[in-house]
């Protein structure tokens, strides 16, 4: 593991790069150096850090946003001013969004409910760009020379649409949620994914470069197969894509947009007004479908307890009655091997509960659980009825692989007695009746058997086995 300065350092280094990468692309190719952005992903960057687990320091992230942010002012607007002041107002607008988004919790997950999504998009896509906007506005009429109304409106939107659109994919990819995801999948189902983000992509292509007509509406029908099919992470890809294909075509004069306004304002506002048409309508969708899913998981898993419960005995953990009977149901409809039934009673448990307590009595039960366990391979049944009562089927071939079973449990009991207080080691002893199936047997036939062995050995003296022919 790196030393805490090191990774820091990386983490400012990443951050910092790819904030320059995202600011400088969209201020060339979506502005014209002096207005702002149409659509501004970068501030995501940030914010997708400071809203994971294991985030890094404000200072570390914040202060890569700056220098990324001036860096790519500089480069592409050629001015010191404007640069400062666009990255105090992108600098508060992470704050603001990331303080209304987690609220004190530590994990957050943006789109895991309808309740967090709504909280997300208020946050992301309201208040933190509208309160940086007037900033952002003021710095765009002071140094720039644009109207403020104009330059605000941009800027909430710009900058809403960033935080929504980019946020959620940036926090998959830097969670490794992206790659977990990718990994969890089996070949075929990474290429249906694939695949369906490929058509994604296709039909954003087509539709903004190719389509002789306006046909926005046409990329709803991908977008929400991927949502269905892939669930809430192939949505946040899927919107990604068209956002960053759409603002490409808008701002080289491609596309719908352009062909329902030769106004580069009105393009860039008619393009933002149907990505947030499209976020509003996909992003619930989306929650829905993750919230639904972790429904289905939850009652699956409570099922899954349920079953459990319902067939191991709390004390022990081993089967119960039910538990045992389906099993040994399942172990002989799969064509199992010779099997031998042993049952198995304590040896004066009651005078052991009398003397000591049932809290003693219930810790020797589960000396013995553990000792059965230890001396049965894992394919034999070992269950508790009730009481003393432990019954055992083995895959054996003969009752004498049954009786020698039996001998190593009493014997492995005898090397190793329960503590009964500080000074008193108790020696617990077992008796065993054994019983083979043969052809026809029915389990209820076979414990028979093998009980009236069981008191044949209690007869004899306990701490034996007997076998029934």
């Amino acid at each position: 593991m790196r030393p805490f300065g090191a990774e820091a350092s990386a983490t400012w280094i990443a951050a910092a790069s790819l904030y320059f990468l995202l600011a400088a692309s969209m201020i060339h190719f979506t502005s014209d150096g002096l207005a702002i952005a149409t659509v501004w992903p970068a501030n995501a960057v940030l914010v997708a850090l400071l809203l994971l687990k294991e985030r890094p320091r404000w200072s570390i992230v914040l202060s890569a946003g700056l220098v990324g942010n001036v860096a790519a002012n500089l480069l592409t607007r050629g001015s010191v001013q404007g640069p400062l002041l666009y990255s105090l107002a992108n600098g508060l607008e992470v704050v603001i969004a990331v303080t209304v988004i987690r609220r004190g919790a530590e994990v957050v997950d943006l789109l895991g409910s309808i309740r967090a999504t709504i909280r997300f998009i208020l946050a992301a896509g309201v208040v933190a760009p509208a309160i940086s906007g007037v900033l952002g506005a003021a710095t765009a009429t002071m140094v720039y020379g644009q109207v403020f109304a104009v330059s605000w409106e941009n800027w909430f939107l710009s900058d809403a649409l960033g935080l929504l659109v980019f946020t959620p994919v940036f926090m998959a990819v830097f969670s490794g949620q992206l790659a977990e995801c990718f990994h969890s999948k089996t070949v075929a189902e990474r290429g249906a994914g694939l695949a369906l983000l490929a058509l994604v992509a296709a039909t954003s292509y087509v539709v903004f470069f190719v389509a002789a007509l306006p046909a926005l509406f046409v990329l709803y029908a991908p977008v929400m197969l991927v949502t269905f099919r892939v669930g809430p992470l192939g949505t946040k890809m899927a919107v990604m894509t068209i956002a960053v294909v759409g603002a490409w075509a808008t701002a080289t004069g491609h596309g719908p947009v352009v062909m329902m306004t030769l106004d580069p304002v009105a393009q860039a506002h008619s393009f933002q007004a149907f990505l947030a048409v499209m976020l509003l309508t996909c992003l619930p969708v989306a929650a829905e479908v993750a919230e639904r899913a972790r429904l289905a998981q939850m009652l699956e898993a409570h099922a899954a307890s349920a079953v459990v419960d319902a067939t191991t005995d709390t004390l022990t953990g081993m089967l119960n009655r039910r538990g045992f009977e389906r099993a040994l149901a399942a172990l002989q409809a799969g064509n199992a091997p010779t099997l031998c039934c042993v049952a198995i009673d304590v040896d004066r448990f009651k005078s052991i509960n009398d003397q000591w307590g049932h809290q003693f009595g219930d810790e020797v039960l589960r000396h013995l659980a553990a000792t059965l366990r230890s001396h049965t391979r894992p394919g034999d049944l070992v269950g508790r009825f009730g009481g003393d009562e432990f019954m055992l089927v083995l895959q054996v071939g003969s009752h004498r692989a049954g009786e020698a079973v039996c001998a190593r449990v009493q014997n492995a009991l005898r090397q190793q007695p329960v503590a009964a207080d500080d000074k008193t080691q108790l020696m617990v002893s077992i008796s065993c009746g054994v019983a083979h199936f043969t052809n026809g047997d029915n389990f209820h036939d076979v414990a028979e058997r093998a009980d009236r062995a069981l008191y044949e050995a209690k007869r004899h003296g306990r701490n034996t086995f007997k076998t029934a022919f």
